[in-house]
Order: structure tokens, then C-alpha cells, then sequence
């Protein structure tokens, strides 16, 4: 199979083999799989040379504005001018490369139009890759304005789900992508969707090194941690302020925070500001060994997300043993159930947690009762990332076939 991915996502978000795993090892299955793979990309310092069979084809990358100065109407029509400008950088370099491809891969929504056009025009099959949504109320119960303000803000991210491809794959992470496609699309043209989680694997503890992910703490402290992007909508701050209130009646406990993001020197402020600089430690990015390492280290894994808090590194936590306290959004329920697969609060009454999590501290029985279920519920519904590789590489290669 030749076939051309086209994208403005870094492979890694936090540098090479930091960060979630899921296009890289989109690109390696299909290396691997003795494809030949051609990926169109924005990323320029980017090196594939252990995937022999992918030909790197780099396009311009426009530096967006986000100075405050220049006001938000303005940084918003900059933002949709550089969308079109990549749209047709984007259909200029397919008709230049994936001309002999028998399938073209948009993952995620940077090039979404520019593939349908180029596909449209000369009869190709493609596929549309989203890593969940972040219009999830657009099928909740928000107000007309928020939707005409999502409508606004994230018209780029609307236009390219409703875009009906051959094959949409979309990430089963709580965000309820599978109900935003078909409502944004329409049920009777939603197309053909394959809903999957992402896979975790479990740790390979005789590789792992605990002390190695930067340890700090002393031996006998409680050892929180969080994993993420650090974005603003993950919410650091709420978990900062869980931990505070966690910490107050136990002081010998540590928090550690990894990750890197664009909201990372506000929540470092937060803790300064809260005093608490000895007791939160920020990791940056770590490698897969040196998280797992963490976690593996950790007794409370914290997730205070707006939209939904499925992510990978809650099902690692678990994985790990670590005793998950999280907020009730998205379709995070179906995984975590308050007192039995971990703890879960309101969104909107999130210092909830703090309060449980005291209580829990000094109650062994449910710790156990807890761990226990998770984990059962874990094996229940998770893939490794072989099994969940394996799935799309299935449906693809059944569309291709067609």
C-alpha cells in the first residue's frame, strides 16, 4: 500500500520519544508493516531515519501571532488567514507527491480540507485522523452563545470534522468525538467511523529504574503525580489546590508534575504563590521508562481536566498501581466510579477530592478495594498499542481494498 499522511502536528509533542506516543506509532505500523509511506509535515527538525520505509516531505510553517497586544479579533483572523494559506501549501504538495498514492492520511485537522479537495478531484480514498475533540459541549447542554463562541474560536477545528471522509478515526478519550462527528455531519452522512481508545502497555518493570525520573522526595512522604501537556484547559491549577488541601493534614507528602506546555510558568506562579515550592516538584518532559518510573512510585495520580480526563496517562496510572482522583466530565464515568475504581468529584466542586483523598489516606481497605477493581476494569477495556495498531491498520487497509 502507498500511502501519503499529511499533517501540522509534531510526531512527538514533547520532543522525540516524550509525549503521547500515538503518531509515531501510527507512522511506525505502517513502516513496519513494508508500506511506503510518504509524510507531508510542518515540523522541520523532525528525524525518522530508523523508519526506513517513510520519505519525509517538509512544508513552510507559519509562525502564528499571540502577542495580547494586538487583540484577539485580530489574532483570530491571523489564525483562520495562515488555515487557508496551509490549505493550499497543503493541496500544492499533494499534487506534487501523493499523486501515485493509493491512500491520503490527514491526521488531525491542520490539512483536513486540502485533502478532501486534492482527493475529491482525483478519485482517491483518504482517511481523517482526530485525537478526540475539544468541542465536546457542542453536544452538551451549553448556551447558545458558548456555541456560537466555540463556532468563533474553533471554526478550523468544526469545519474539519464535519468534512466526511472515506474513513474517519477518531479517539475514543472521553471527549465524545463519535456523537461530535455525527452531529456536526449528520447521521445519515457521519460516513464510516471507527471509534477506538488509545492502547497502554503495561510497564516492563525489570527495565525500570523507579528512582530514576528525578526522585526528591523522602521515603517515608505520599507521592502524588500528574502527567500531561500542560495546556490550560488540563487544569494543573485544580490539582495544585487538591494537593494543597491534601497536604495540610498530611505534610509529608510530595507532588510531582510532569510535563511541559504553554501554561506551564502560570501554574509554576501558583505554587509560589501557595508557598508550597518544597513540596511540588516540576519535571518537564520524561521518556515512557522514566513516567512509568513515577507512577510506579506514586500512590495518588491527579487529572483535573475540563473536558474529560480518559487520557492515556490516567490508564497508565492505574496500570501502574496508583490510585486515580479525578473529576466527573466528558465520559469519564464509565471508567472511574466514585469510591470503587477511584475517586470522583463534580467538576464544579473539584476541592471534593482533597477531602476524599484525606479520608481514603487512613482507610487501607477501600486503598486496596480500589486498586483492585481499576485494574479489573482496566484489563476489561484497554488494548495493548499492538492490538489497537493492529484494528486500524485492518480498517485501513479493508478501505484500500475497496
Amino acid at each position: 500500500m502507498r500511502i501519503c499522511f499529511i499533517t501540522d502536528l509534531p510526531v512527538w509533542s514533547l520532543g522525540t520519544g516524550k509525549g503521547a506516543p500515538s503518531f509515531y506509532n501510527t507512522l511506525e505500523l505502517y513502516n513496519d508493516r513494508g508500506d511506503q509511506v510518504t509524510l507531508i509535515t510542518t515540523e522541520q527538525d523532525l528525524d525518522l531515519s530508523e523508519l526506513a520505509n517513510i520519505k519525509v516531505v517538509k512544508l513552510r510553517k507559519y509562525r502564528l501571532l499571540h502577542s495580547r497586544i494586538l487583540g484577539g479579533s485580530l489574532r483570530l483572523f491571523h489564525k483562520y488567514y495562515l488555515y487557508v494559506k496551509y490549505q493550499l501549501d497543503g493541496l500544492r504538495e499533494l499534487k506534487r507527491t501523493a499523486s501515485d498514492a493509493d491512500v491520503v492520511y490527514a491526521y488531525e485537522i491542520g490539512f483536513v480540507p486540502a485533502a478532501k479537495i486534492f482527493c475529491q478531484s482525483s478519485g482517491k480514498k483518504w482517511v481523517s485522523r482526530f485525537q478526540g475533540t475539544i468541542v465536546t459541549d457542542l453536544i452538551q447542554t451549553s448556551g447558545r452563545w458558548r456555541k456560537i463562541r466555540l463556532y468563533l474560536q474553533f471554526y478550523d477545528h468544526i469545519l474539519a470534522l464535519k468534512m466526511q471522509s472515506s474513513l474517519t478515526i477518531m479517539t475514543d478519550d472521553g471527549t465524545k468525538g463519535d456523537q461530535v462527528l455525527r452531529t456536526l455531519r449528520g447521521v445519515s452522512r457521519a460516513g464510516k467511523i471507527e471509534f477506538y481508545k488509545n492502547g497502554v502497555d503495561s510497564p516492563d518493570l525489570g527495565s525500570i529504574n523507579i528512582a530514576d525520573f528525578g526522585q526528591v522526595h523522602q521515603a517515608q512522604e505520599i507521592v502524588f503525580s500528574s502527567v500531561s501537556r500542560v495546556q490550560r484547559w488540563k487544569r494543573l491549577d485544580r490539582s495544585v489546590e487538591v494537593f494543597e488541601g491534601f497536604q495540610q493534614r498530611y505534610p509529608q507528602s510530595h507532588y510531582y508534575i510532569v510535563g511541559e506546555g504553554p501554561a506551564l510558568a502560570a501554574v509554576k506562579e501558583l505554587v509560589i504563590v501557595k508557598g508550597l515550592q518544597a513540596k511540588i516538584s516540576f519535571l518537564g518532559s520524561l521518556d515512557k521508562s522514566q513516567i512509568y518510573g513515577l507512577l510506579l512510585e506514586s500512590k495518588y495520580f491527579l487529572s483535573s481536566y475540563e473536558l474529560s480526563n480518559l487520557g492515556n496517562p490516567l490508564f497508565e496510572a492505574i496500570c501502574c498501581g496508583a490510585i486515580v482522583a479525578t473529576l466527573d466530565n466528558g465520559a469519564t464515568c464509565e471508567m472511574i466510579h466514585d469510591q470503587v475504581t477511584g475517586l470522583l468529584s463534580p467538576e464544579e466542586r473539584y476541592m471534593d477530592n482533597a477531602d476524599k483523598l484525606i479520608a481514603l489516606e487512613s482507610d487501607q481497605a477501600l486503598q486496596k478495594a480500589i486498586l483492585l477493581e481499576a485494574k479489573t476494569q482496566f484489563s476489561r477495556v484497554m488494548d495493548s498499542w499492538s492490538q489497537r495498531m493492529d484494528k486500524e491498520y485492518n480498517a485501513v487497509a479493508i478501505l484500500n481494498d475497496e
